[in-house]
């Protein structure tokens, strides 16, 4: 074969890798135009008809919000709700890919990242600090936090209401070792509290309420000893999962606008939950003078307050390790929920 007959076979060769290499030039430059994955919470397209969220709540507050707030209306998945007494049986149901998505207060989490559980927090809310108290019954002789020395407290193991008692006695320089602790959950604290089976009780609201307005006595409540944060926490196969995760995009901006809204109008919020749980009108009203949670995003500064939680816990030997808390927070719904 001549030179030039050889030439005259590469020529095209040479002109279809030119072209296949504009080709991946012209991708290469579309795809640096495009705007990077931002990690506030924009999902792939789905079809949400087709997903089912199952959401974890206590007492009936999250839905209740929501409804009042009318963020219940058109929602294009569906929801299938759970009720918990607490926040760790919630955490569990969520380690057991029962739940995938649920509300609980600062410490819970802390217990479950500690146990090995792939959870994730995914939205931070600051509630009131009087949303939490201890309580001692009616008629009792205890008067002063520094008085429960040598008592019985109740109080959910690794419940918001735990670290109240442990940030109260580290402020009084005691120990959890100077008390005797019952842990029970709250239907269980309730009779053993009215019975005067037990001394004190931490616990928090609608609880708190009811049983003042029942003639218990407030102790003290969270101002200056806690964070008031609470979280929405789901898991990492929820959180995997395209159909899922766009779901509770969703779901985390209505409960934003039901939180904003709700606390505008707390009256109508009130007489829902009222509803919703079948206690006193009077005792719902109480309690919404001191729920108020507002969004607020996942920051360094959140994940600071809940490491000095887990270190007091730590310290006090009720985990079995040191965490570090960061590495469970996940801050890609930030954009779409924070309000302040």
């Amino acid at each position: 074969m001549s030179l030039a007959a050889l030439v005259d076979l590469r020529a095209p060769l040479r002109h279809a890798a030119a072209a296949l290499l504009a080709l991946l030039m012209a991708a290469c430059s579309k795809a640096e135009d495009s705007p990077a994955p931002t990690g506030t919470g924009d999902q792939p397209a789905v079809d949400l008809k087709t997903v089912t969220l199952r959401v974890g709540e206590q007492t009936g507050i999250v839905k209740s919000g929501l409804e009042v707030a009318g963020q219940l209306e058109g929602i294009p998945y569906t929801i299938e709700w759970a009720t918990f007494t607490a926040g760790p049986p919630l955490l569990e149901a969520i380690n057991a890919d029962a739940v995938d998505i649920g509300a609980v207060g600062d410490t819970p989490p802390i217990f479950a990242q500690a146990a090995g559980a792939p959870i994730r927090i995914v939205a931070v809310s600051r509630n009131r600090p009087e949303y939490k108290a201890i309580l001692v019954p009616q008629g009792s002789s205890i008067k002063a936090f520094r008085e429960l020395k040598g008592k019985k407290v109740a109080v959910a193991k690794g419940s918001s209401g735990h670290y109240l008692l442990l940030a109260a006695l580290r402020r009084d320089g005691l120990r959890m070792a100077d008390i005797v602790p019952v842990y029970m959950n709250p239907n269980d604290a309730q009779p053993a509290f009215a019975n005067g089976d037990v001394d004190a009780w931490a616990v928090w609201e609608p609880h708190v309420a009811n049983n003042v307005r029942q003639g218990a006595v407030k102790l003290l409540d969270g101002t200056g000893l806690t964070d008031a944060l609470q979280f929405q926490v789901s898991s990492e196969k929820a959180l995997a999962d395209p159909g899922k995760a766009a779901a509770i995009a969703d779901y985390l901006t209505r409960s934003n606008r039901a939180q904003e809204w709700a606390n505008d109008h707390k009256d109508v919020w009130a007489r829902k939950f009222a509803e919703v749980t079948k206690l006193p009108l009077e005792v719902a009203q109480d309690m919404f003078t001191h729920h108020e949670p507002r969004y607020v995003p996942i920051d360094d500064g959140i994940a600071k307050a809940q490491q000095e939680m887990a270190d007091a816990f730590f310290q006090e030997g009720l985990l079995p390790q040191g965490i570090e808390v960061s590495r469970v927070f996940d801050d890609r719904f930030n954009a779409r929920i924070s309000s302040r």
